[in-house]
């Protein structure tokens, strides 16, 4: 009965001995199977070099990367996430970062990216262009050929702004001066007129302006002014004429002849007087200079063609701002009007002896209303309201 037990002890060790060398030798061919069943080669590229090395299809790249010795360090990035899988790469690639910097608003942003041009750049630093900014270089240039980068911000305003227009000088000769002598007949007077402007600026810097348009409000006054340019002509003398006299012969008498018994006597013939020409004196004419009447500047009237309406004048002062035109306000020039009345209209008002420009608008100035423009508080109280005649013209 011992026996029995022990020869039956016996066989289950041998049973589960070879199970177990059964079971190695399945693992170990399972094993082998599995590593050439799930392994899979990938082309790795490091510093322009490519190799070709093997992993399993379910480690990640950074342990790929690992078991052929390659550790990233900070300015080195893998053109593929390190904990994606290699079952969907073929190749990997491991590139320095792009670094540099980049001007943008006033602030330089020092990078270290692994993104490739400068569009992507701006788009991970989440920086937005305006319709007229510019990238310099532009956005499709590669980061691995550049380490700065330049947002340049464009703006353009339009300004309207009153510019005076010089007058012209006139030189008119005039002999009868003396020479160095001048006189000026016709006063100059500057113009007015109305420019409306785009000003170009670059990161808040003006860096062009264009006149879009120009109109002129008031013409300018030529300065007409005369001058001796040559020497003055002398006066010929006067030539005073010899007198001519004119000598009569004498006739002498013919003798007496006696005759027997008569006795004729021939007549005396009298002696013809001796007659003087009276020299003719000529008068040459003297040159009377006409007086030059002095010059008197003509005041502002009502233009050709103007409108006359009795409007309600009241005054205003200053408000520290520009007018809505644009311009600074002018005393005895600058009025506000209502909205019919464009910016530039002449407005003469006899009474006052000015003639204003609208350059201004206001919240009270309906029509009908004219506000003019004075310096002080004090002299709009003075002025209160009152009805005027005036002339307007477009």
């Amino acid at each position: 009965m011992e026996e029995r037990q022990s020869k039956n002890a016996l066989n289950r060790k041998k049973i589960v001995l070879r199970i177990g060398l059964v079971s190695l030798i399945i693992t170990f061919i399972i094993g082998i199977t599995g590593t050439f069943a799930f392994a899979k080669e990938v082309t790795l590229k490091v510093d322009g070099k490519e190799t070709t090395v093997r992993g399993r299809i379910f480690q990640n790249v950074q342990e790929i990367l690992e078991n052929n010795g390659i550790v990233l360090n900070d300015e080195e990035s893998a053109n593929i996430d390190a904990q994606t899988r290699i079952v969907g790469a073929d190749a990997i690639a491991v590139n320095q970062k792009a670094t540099g910097n980049l001007e943008v608003d006033g602030k330089t942003i020092h990078y270290e990216t692994d993104v490739k041009t400068v569009e992507e750049l701006l788009v991970e630093n989440n920086i937005k262009l305006g319709d007229l900014d510019r990238v310099e270089p532009s956005k499709t240039t590669p980061l691995s050929e550049i380490n700065e980068i330049a947002i340049v911000r464009v703006e353009i305003e339009v300004e309207s702004i009153r510019k005076e227009i010089p007058f012209a000088k006139e030189t008119k000769d005039n002999p009868k001066l003396e020479i160095g002598k001048k006189q000026v007949i016709q006063p100059g007077k500057n113009g007015v007129s109305y420019v409306v402007e785009h000003i170009l600026y670059e990161n808040n810097v003006e860096v062009k302006r264009e006149t879009i348009s120009e109109e002129v409000v008031t013409p300018p006054i030529s300065e007409i002014v005369e001058i001796a340019m040559n020497e003055p002509e002398e006066e010929s003398p006067v030539v005073e004429k010899t007198p001519i006299v004119v000598e009569t012969p004498v006739v002498e008498k013919t003798p007496v002849v006696e005759k027997t018994p008569v006795v004729v006597e021939t007549p005396v013939v009298e002696e013809t007087p001796v007659v003087a020409e009276i020299p003719a004196v000529v008068e040459t004419p003297v040159a009377v200079e006409t007086p030059v009447a002095p010059t008197v500047e003509v005041p502002d009237a009502a233009p050709l063609g103007a409108t006359k309406k009795i409007l309600n004048f009241t005054a205003y002062t200053a408000t520290g701002n520009a007018t809505a035109s644009g311009v600074m306000p002018e005393a005895n020039h600058t009025i506000a009007a209502w909205n019919g009345l464009p910016f530039g209209t002449k407005v003469y008002v006899p009474s006052l002896g000015t003639t204003f420009i609208v350059e201004d608008r206001g919240g009270a100035v309906t029509e009908g209303i004219i506000d003019i423009y004075m310096n002080t508080y004090n002299q709009c109280i003075q002025f209160g309201r009152q009805n005027l005649e005036a002339y307007i013209s477009y």
